[in-house]
């Protein structure tokens, strides 16, 4: 029987209840690896954009969420939040459609921040280790992501990212008790009536004298139930103290499932992806440019196998020649290679192949319903015979545990064929961390204090860092060492530090698509 990534199916922290198996039904599932569920996504659109300067493309094509390959890798209830009315009530009473006070959660140029009307869209309750915030105005019991507004840089920083003496905002000036009710009915107003928002402005300011609040003390609490809400400003204000909507979750769960088994069992599958890929790339306003396939999970799982769902997005690519670049641990890949040749013939089309490790028992470990180390070597091989630019991924990097690999994996990569490398280190958002390290406890556990001891020693103390520059490397002398091990490697074997850079020149809107037809 083929195994899973991960035993465990943590909760969702969004939802508010959870099940739990009676011992009959815990005895009969023990051992028991779940079918794989294909669920429909009715997605509306296919073609997602980001803005980080850590990944090599804007825009990205992902036909599935969730991924079958089975890789390992909010505030107590009680914090005071700040209504429309100026009434201060706990947060764990906070209910979908309330009107709270809320910010801009960017300046706009030229103009600083004003209040503005949140509604709270969105109230997850969870589960979580706590930290408790203290400055000499504000106690609050919080997680270790919940990101606050520091008052020097205007930054979003997460609790974990503070120290003593750090500034936040605080809001200084707003009367935290019962007001006139003509009083707390006309700030409502004001705060609902976007068009007397000026009147309001003069009244309270632009974002009525925030203070400067030093932070105190950080320190380690209980784990314990703790509350999210989400509001449409994405900002609130908790305990007087600026602070912003904790949505930087794992996909999994922004559908209501666990980050865990659910991720690996319950496959959100676009089966619309082509005919949408193909509705984005006529229209007039999309500007060619290189697509990833994918950004988020293997657009290559056993699933695509039957459904086909990436070969139809390639094949809707090659009419319109748009570029494109692939990356996976899949054989499968090869399946395509007569499309990406063509593409490549436009210089329209590129393929990473990640390898993780070259023990195929450690792979087995880590990623049990993926392709063996010797077949994705073998998927290099096929690619670059049949003209596909193909490069390797080094991904992820484990530090003390897979890091010393590195040189094995770029002369065995060069050796098949790939031009080009790249590398990622290990992340561990949020509930990963929980799940990797179970795996750690259960595959390795001679290795679990090195590989947590590397990990936060290139993340700052923490096994998680998601600032932008430094979260696909790390920091510090081990992270150091890791990238020029990599590098020495990579000029020994020949491989160049980026792929092919891809044209956009050949692009076209075919004729069916509504474009022109060409003169020859």
């Amino acid at each position: 029987m083929r195994t899973r990534g991960t035993s465990g199916n943590p909760p969702n922290r969004f939802e508010p209840v959870q099940r739990t198996p009676t011992e009959e039904e815990a005895a009969r599932l023990e051992g028991v690896s779940p079918a794989t569920q294909l669920l429909s996504d009715p997605s509306r659109s296919i073609v997602a954009t980001n803005e980080s300067p850590d990944v090599g493309f804007d825009a990205s094509v992902n036909p599935y969420r969730g991924c079958e390959h089975g890789c390992v890798y909010c505030l107590a209830p009680e914090t005071p939040v700040l209504h429309a009315d100026f009434a201060w009530r706990p947060i764990g009473d906070a209910r979908c459609g309330d009107v709270l006070v809320g910010f801009d959660e960017w300046p706009v140029e030229g103009r600083p921040r004003r209040l503005r009307r949140a509604v709270v869209e969105a109230v997850w309750w969870s589960r979580k280790p706590t930290r408790r915030l203290v400055t000499p105005r504000a106690e609050v019991v919080t997680t270790a992501e919940h990101r606050w507004l520091e008052a020097r840089n205007f930054r979003w920083s997460r609790t974990e990212q503070l120290s003593p003496g750090r500034q936040l905002r605080h809001l200084a000036g707003m009367p935290t008790e019962d007001i006139a009710d003509d009083s707390r009915a006309g700030y409502l107003f004001s705060v609902c009536q976007p068009a007397i928002a000026r009147k309001r402005d003069r009244l309270f300011g632009r974002m009525p004298d925030t203070s400067a609040e030093p932070v105190a003390a950080i320190e380690a609490g209980p784990v314990r139930d703790v509350v999210d809400i989400q509001t449409s400003t994405g900002t609130f204000y908790a305990a007087g103290l600026a602070t912003h909507n904790c949505y930087a979750r794992p996909t999994h769960e922004y559908l209501g499932f666990s980050a865990g088994l659910d991720f690996e069992t319950r496959i959100l599958v676009k089966q619309r992806a082509a005919e949408l890929l193909r509705a984005r790339l006529s229209a007039r306003s999309w500007r060619p440019q290189t697509l990833a396939l994918s950004g988020v999970t293997d657009c290559y799982q056993p699933a695509e196998r039957r459904l086909e769902l990436t070969r139809r997005c390639l094949e809707v690519l090659l009419e319109f020649r748009n570029p494109v670049t692939v990356v996976t641990k899949s054989h499968l890949v090869t399946r395509d290679a007569d499309l990406l040749r063509e593409l490549a013939g436009f210089d329209a089309a590129s393929v990473f192949v990640s390898v993780t490790t070259l023990d195929p028992e450690l792979q087995r470990g880590m990623e049990p319903r993926a392709a063996p180390p010797s077949r994705r070597l073998a998927a290099i091989e096929q690619l670059a015979r049949a003209g596909v630019p193909v490069g390797v991924l080094v991904a992820p990097i484990i530090p003390g545990l897979t890091d010393h690999e590195i040189p094995r994996i770029l002369a065995a990569a060069a050796s098949a064929g790939a031009r080009f490398a790249g590398r990622v280190v290990l992340r561990l958002p949020h509930g990963v961390k929980e799940l990797f390290d179970t795996w750690l406890s259960q595959q390795h556990p001679d290795r679990r204090a090195k590989v947590l001891s590397r990990l936060r020693a290139i993340r700052g103390g923490r096994l998680s860092d998601s600032r932008f520059g430094s979260r696909l490397r790390g920091e510090g002398f081990f992270a150091d060492e890791m990238e020029q091990l990599f590098e020495l490697a990579r000029r020994r074997a020949g491989l160049a530090e980026r792929g092919p850079a891809l044209s956009t020149a050949h692009f076209r809107r075919p004729a069916s698509a509504g474009g022109q037809l060409a003169l020859f």
